[in-house]
């Protein structure tokens, strides 16, 4: 299985890069970003079993954290990209503290508030552009093909630090606490504490994602927080599958292509439509998505 990844990591950095597609790199490299997104989104919610609906406030928070970096202090923008998400992360960790004891639909209902307030935030404040956000960020790097490949580096180093959360002991305390947080306290799990770490990675990947999505569009706004973002990562992990290593990657890349297919101008009138009766499609036919069916088949294959 890792030898597949690894192969079809390789092909995705040589056949654009060395066919020197321009419009396939940039649209591969919004994609990456999302995936980031959407493996933040998993390690939260897949693994941790906290629904988050607000994941665009962490997205938006490490753009806006990076542009700022950059436009008012001049750090270099790689460096503002790492910067800006531990800031986010500390941020979020601040305002997520009292809400980590909450559970299930109630976490969720404080995660979609968030990022609500956070857009008449920064509706609202000049120094943060206000309504039309923060305009003129420079590119992550010259090259849109070394970006492209510095996003690509950034998901599979995001593949691997799932893999090994969920093969060490940190994802074993993450699984058990998704299963039953009660059982878990009664065996001496220090929920909170494993919670805000759970949380902490998620947002650090998440502010990542942002910094990079701002980098490459050269503009952060208040529309960043829009549901959009926020749905995004749910949908992309659900397809792909929950709590599956490579699975908010290959939905991200699912999602993103059709996405990217339905602008045509045949179809961009009914693309709301075709895109909800696809996707609920895909739901109906796995349930537990794409990789998780797989894993099953695989599973329940008889050896020989």
């Amino acid at each position: 299985m890792l030898a597949v990844l690894a192969v079809v990591f390789v092909l995705l950095a040589v056949i654009p890069v060395g066919f020197n597609l321009r419009f396939l790199i940039f649209i591969l490299t919004l994609t990456n970003i999302f995936a980031l997104l959407a493996i933040s989104w998993n390690i939260l919610s897949g693994y941790m079993g906290l629904l988050s609906l607000g994941h665009s406030f962490f997205f938006a928070g490490g753009g806006y954290a990076a542009a700022l970096l950059t436009l008012n202090w001049g750090v270099p923008p790689l460096a503002a990209t790492f910067l800006g998400a531990i800031i986010v992360t500390g941020l979020s960790c601040l305002i997520g503290l009292p809400s980590l004891k909450l559970r299930g639909h109630f976490f969720a209902l404080v995660t979609l508030v968030i990022p609500v307030i956070a857009y008449q935030i920064t509706n609202a404040l000049p120094q943060l552009g206000g309504h039309d956000g923060i305009f003129g960020i420079p590119p992550l790097v010259d090259s849109a093909a070394t970006f492209y490949l510095i996003s690509l580096a950034l998901v599979a180093a995001g593949v691997v630090a799932t893999y090994v959360i969920v093969r060490s002991r940190l994802g074993i305390i993450f699984t058990c606490i998704k299963d039953d947080e009660v059982a878990a306290r009664a065996a001496g799990i220090d929920v909170p504490r494993y919670k805000l770490i759970a949380l902490a990675i998620s947002v650090f990947i998440a502010g990542i994602a942002g910094a990079l999505y701002g980098y490459l569009n050269g503009v952060v706004s208040p529309a960043t927080y829009e549901l959009e973002k926020a749905s995004l990562p749910l949908l992309m992990t659900l397809l792909g599958g929950r709590a599956t290593v490579i699975g908010p990657v290959v939905g991200a890349y699912i999602i993103q292509t059709l996405i990217e297919t339905l602008k045509i101008e045949i179809l961009v009138r009914s693309r709301l439509l075709i895109y909800s009766a696809l996707a609920l499609a895909i739901f109906m036919l796995f349930p537990s998505g794409i990789v998780g069916y797989l894993r099953k088949k695989v599973y329940a294959a008889p050896k020989s």
